[in-house]
């Protein structure tokens, strides 16, 4: 019934091709980063399929592979993550998904896993990636060590150990907060951030079917009250959320409200994605 969940990534070299990449020398961390970074700048974060086209989204390998790779698509977390862990795999990372849970503000209570993250042993340490998150993601692999503050490409993420099961991944923000994290600080406050929270836990594709059909199904479902694509640039990054796009680009920020003609210009040409 769910062999289908399992299957491998149809084709490695296309899928690097993707994304400007060729196959690695060596397995390492560098490496890893480099394909983080490539990720996160050639393939959007989208939920077009779900809020503009009302459709469902499979996490069945081999269609997530024809939306990002063949059609050149973006995707979502299940869609992403599902995929890229499929290609740390094939090159021969030891690496595997874990739940995640989503931290916008603080809150008494923890919200449900809705999101997927991936996880890399490497050199006797445990290695956090993300390349399908709608907000701000470091744009490289984080070391999971309580308390250790990581320098990535100018940016400062980091763990903290809640208990035995989860770990909550951190970073610094000054001034206005990057989309997905919502509200304003003072133009020269640092503030420490919570982003996610992480788990350890191995889980395979097929266990974030029910999270996967919550997220995205039903006119109540969270993608579905909002349309919102995201992508970096070597510069900084472009995200386009409901009709209001932000550019940053080197430090700089420019923030519109668009037409929906605008968006969908943007859309198709600016990040080149053929929606159907």
């Amino acid at each position: 019934m769910f062999a289908e969940y399992y299957e491998p990534l149809p084709d490695v070299d296309a899928y690097l091709e993707r994304i400007g990449m060729e196959r690695p020398k060596q397995l390492t961390k560098e490496y890893l980063d480099e394909l983080v970074m490539a990720h996160q700048c050639s393939v959007p974060f989208e939920n077009l399929d779900i809020y503009d086209l009302h459709k469902p989204i499979s996490i069945k390998p081999k269609d997530i592979f024809e939306k990002v790779v063949v059609r050149k698509r973006g995707g979502y977390c299940f869609e992403l993550n599902g995929l890229f862990v499929l290609l740390l795999q094939a090159l021969g990372y030891d690496a595997y998904s874990c739940p995640c849970r989503v931290l916008k503000e603080e809150t008494p209570t923890p919200n449900p896993v809705r999101h997927r993250g991936n996880i890399i042993r490497l050199d006797g340490k445990y290695l956090f990636c993300d390349v399908g998150f709608g907000g701000p993601m470091p744009p490289a692999s984080v070391v999971l060590e309580d308390k250790t503050r990581q320098i990535v490409q100018g940016e400062t993420f980091w763990f903290e150990r809640t208990n035995e099961f989860w770990w909550i991944l951190k970073r610094l923000t000054k001034g206005k907060l990057e989309v997905g994290m919502g509200g304003e600080l003072p133009p020269d406050e640092v503030r420490e951030v919570p982003v996610l929270m992480v788990s350890q836990a191995q889980w395979e594709n097929v266990d974030f079917t029910f999270a996967n059909e919550y997220c995205s199904t039903g006119p109540d479902a969270p993608f579905a009250r909002e349309r919102i694509v995201n992508v970096k640039r070597e510069d900084g990054h472009i995200s386009l959320r409901g009709n209001s796009l932000t550019i940053v680009k080197d430090g700089a920020r420019e923030r519109r409200e668009v037409t929906e003609e605008e968006a969908w210009d943007f859309i198709r040409n600016e990040l080149g994605l053929i929606v159907e």
